[in-house]
């Protein structure tokens, strides 16, 4: 379905927050198949939340840089010989070109068009054959700042000066993580998966509250035990929880606490990046949108000093991608049956999918304008 530009806000107002999951319906199928929702969430959504975009061992050095995009906006940040973390919309003043590209280590940001070079502190520097031009304000051709903070092992960028900040956001994730001594995690590797689906239908299954696990997931399933799973909301967050199962399944070949400890938290951030920590182990999916029916999710995987033996961190990495591969297929059949002129929006489980309820209500608001 497409929906003409006229009609968009009509499309986001057909979802009603108000309504009690009880008797709500969920968003109509436009909201995961039309381009024009599409950008309005680039615009709305992605510009104005915090995105995690580095990681803080890789910027720890002065000097040393990390760029990418989001939301089709091209993104700096860099470690100032002060020690600071700054970052910078990647645009240069003549042209537009980005800045850097990559990451490295600099002493200054230099673009590699026409050599214009920015101080670590975004102010321009140095602009080659500009002899004769007037009214030329230097200072105002400085880098554009954007906002940087630092949660856990990642780098945040938010090109939103105004957005409150982030650790007001995350209070309640951070006191659960902290507690599970997410300290004490050393990245390992990073896995990036291209999915045929809209981005929200990834983030709609996470956040099912374990519905689909017992049907979709049978080796997560034989890990934890369903009867202790709980969804928690908070303001612009979800957690949910689960013991371990302390049963003998055979669909596993090794004991569910060997990886799970004593359960597993799931937590999520609005609007696309979650973490799951159980036992030694955390990885971390953040859901990249590519267009209206395809995304990215960047797996991050950490494990605990002393990590363990390699055939322990083999297993995890290999159960990890069973999951996913398993999300993979419902996402994109679900995708499919969006697009199909028999389906239109559904209902909540209200016991169940509480998340997924809170998630649309967070993004409603987001939109709504």
């Amino acid at each position: 379905m497409t929906v003409a530009r006229r009609t968009v806000q009509d499309e986001v107002l057909r979802f009603d927050p108000a309504i009690p999951i009880e008797r709500a319906w969920t968003p109509p199928s436009s909201w995961y198949v039309s381009p024009e929702l599409f950008a309005l969430e680039r615009e709305r959504v992605f510009r104005r939340e915090w995105t995690p975009v580095a990681r803080v061992a890789d910027l720890a050095t002065p000097g040393a840089y990390a760029s990418g995009v989001v939301a089709g906006e091209p993104w700096v940040v860099v470690r100032g010989m002060d020690g600071e973390l700054r970052g910078f919309a990647n645009t240069c003043r003549h042209k537009g070109r980005e800045v850097v590209q990559g990451c490295g280590r600099a002493e200054k940001l230099v673009c590699g068009y026409h050599a214009w070079s920015y101080g670590l502190d975004g102010t321009l520097k140095s602009a080659p054959r500009m002899a004769g031009i007037q009214d030329f304000d230097r200072a105002a051709m400085s880098l554009p700042p954007i906002q940087v903070e630092v949660w856990g092992p990642w780098v945040f960028v938010n090109f939103d000066l105004a957005a409150t900040a982030l650790l007001e956001r995350v209070p309640e994730l951070d006191g659960k993580l902290q507690a599970s001594g997410w300290d004490r995690l050393t990245y390992l590797s990073s896995t990036t998966w291209d999915i045929g689906c809209n981005w929200k239908v990834y983030v709609d299954n996470y956040l099912d509250g374990g519905y689909h696990i017992p049907h979709m997931h049978p080796t997560l399933d034989a890990q934890i035990d369903m009867t202790t799973y709980r969804t928690e909301t908070f303001a612009r967050s979800s957690l949910q929880s689960t013991g371990t199962s302390a049963v003998d399944d055979p669909r596993i070949d090794f004991e569910a606490r060997q990886r799970m400890g004593d359960g597993a938290l799931y937590a999520w951030l609005f609007p696309n990046f979650m973490l799951n920590r159980y036992g030694s182990c955390l990885d971390s999916n953040l859901v990249i949108p590519v267009g209206p029916d395809r995304c990215q999710v960047v797996y991050d995987f950490f494990f605990e000093e002393p990590a363990g033996s390699e055939d322990f961190i083999a297993e995890s990495v290999a159960q990890s991608a069973v999951t996913q591969q398993e999300d993979i297929a419902i996402c994109e059949s679900v995708q499919l049956g969006l697009g199909a002129a028999s389906y239109e929006r559904g209902r909540y489980a209200p016991q169940v999918e509480v998340g997924e309820h809170h998630f649309h209500r967070l993004l409603f608001e987001a939109l709504k304008d």
